[in-house]
């Protein structure tokens, strides 16, 4: 997927790239994505296609998109849970988990994923796919990726949906945004929780992993003897109810809040949004709970 859109984007030849380079590097990043119920490589593939769709149309809103942020938001999205251990930041913390130590209990998953990143690209032979990039630009593009992996962490939504929304009003002119990293904060933010603006079984499938890895963290929590974590305890799931929850709370205030940046994909998104409501209501009022 992300060579896909390498080439797609006129990245991967002639510009700064070394394909082998590139290839070898994105090989060794799916080796390391584990085979989690959810967080897994497959997820990773999603939310780098869904990204680039919005880039797609956030492109027809402003005069260019430089070739390097481009680079940043397609990496960024292929890279945002790598070597994911399958469990949420506050199991990390609570197990007193190595990775929470490394990290100062801040972010611990998202600083994870793109230090590792960094850390294969310059340390395993072969694939340091910044080698061609002036310093400027390897600067440039090491700060725009850190800062959109981190913005997914879900515990900073608010503050970055907040922070948004007072940009776009203050500055309704994309073209007169000189930074842009908040924007594409976003972009990759909004591709992470997009799965419920998806056809209906798309988004149940999504659904459907996605509480079985919160259910599986939850038996994890009982077997060392935490205490059970919000929507991941077994006895209570109601899967229909959490799914409503999350789209009304989360995503669908970031979808109309990103429509002046993306208004084909928004308003895509927003129909099958819709069905997918309707949906879940009638699971639920049929009794479903998982």
């Amino acid at each position: 997927m992300t060579i896909t859109l390498l080439e797609v984007y006129d990245l991967l030849d002639g510009w700064k790239l070394n394909r082998k380079t590139v290839e070898k590097f994105l090989l060794r990043v799916e080796s390391e994505y584990l085979p989690n119920s959810y967080h897994n490589n497959i997820h990773a593939a999603d939310v780098t296609q869904t990204a680039a769709i919005i880039m797609q149309s956030f492109a027809k809103q402003v005069t260019e998109i430089p070739k390097l942020d481009t680079f940043c938001v397609i990496m960024a999205s292929a890279v945002h849970d790598l070597g994911h251990l399958g469990v949420n930041n506050d199991f990390l913390i609570n197990s007193k988990h190595p990775r929470a130590t490394t990290y100062n209990d801040k972010s611990v998953n998202e600083n994870f994923h793109v230090s590792r990143a960094f850390d294969i690209a310059r340390t395993t032979p072969g694939c340091d796919i910044f080698e061609l990039f002036t310093v400027e630009e390897q600067k440039k593009c090491r700060k725009l990726m850190i800062d959109t992996v981190m913005a997914t962490d879900m515990a900073i939504h608010f503050d970055l949906l907040k922070n948004f929304n007072s940009q776009i009003e203050a500055k309704p002119n994309l073209n007169e945004w000189q930074e842009r990293n908040l924007l594409y904060q976003m972009i990759v933010h909004l591709a992470d929780i997009a799965n419920p603006s998806r056809p209906f079984h798309l988004a149940r499938g999504w659904a459907e992993r996605v509480i079985q890895e919160f259910c599986e963290q939850g038996d994890k929590e009982g077997s060392i003897g935490l205490p059970v974590s919000p929507f991941c305890n077994r006895a209570n799931m109601n899967m229909p109810r959490a799914q409503i929850n999350f789209i009304e709370i989360f995503l669908k205030p970031t979808l109309l809040s990103f429509d002046r940046v993306a208004p084909e994909f928004i308003s895509m998104a927003l129909v099958y949004l819709e069905k997918t409501i309707s949906e879940w209501k009638a699971l639920e009022a049929a009794g479903f709970k998982m």
